[in-house]
């Protein structure tokens, strides 16, 4: 069984900060973190354990590997909320001169190589068995 604080402390390592401040309970910033897991695990497609969970944790052992894909996920799916705050939306209904599609259209582009760099270490992890290529012959 692997504890869901395994994932969130790889998850937070890749953050620098987010809206979970002193004015947020344990509680609150858990299950904030639990949304954001849910909505990464689709994105793990092929992995070679259980993702079964329960309130506790995965019932299946998730190793290092396993963790930091779902990880980088969590990351992606954090990125894109913070993206689509409304403070970063609502210029864009507002101002006639778009002054902060510039902004937006460069934090797209860092969700995309966020989501390029996920998808590639999941490829990685496809392909390989033991941290040696897979024998597909």
């Amino acid at each position: 069984m692997t504890p869901y604080n395994k994932v969130y402390d790889a998850f937070m390592a890749r953050i620098l900060e987010d809206e979970w401040n002193e004015t947020w309970t344990r509680e609150e910033v858990e299950a904030d973190q639990r949304l954001i897991l849910e909505a990464a695990l689709p994105w793990f497609k092929f992995p070679r354990v259980s993702l079964e969970h329960d309130e506790n944790g995965f019932s299946g052992d998730l190793g290092f590997v396993e963790i930091q894909i779902i990880a980088n996920f969590m990351k992606c799916e954090w990125l894109n909320r913070c993206i689509l705050t409304w403070e970063n939306v609502k210029p864009l209904y507002v101002e006639r001169d778009f002054s902060q599609a510039n902004l937006l259209d460069k934090l797209e582009k860092m969700l995309t190589t966020e989501r390029a760099n996920a998808e590639k270490m999941e490829s990685i992890y496809y392909r390989s068995r033991n941290g040696r290529p897979f024998d597909f012959s």
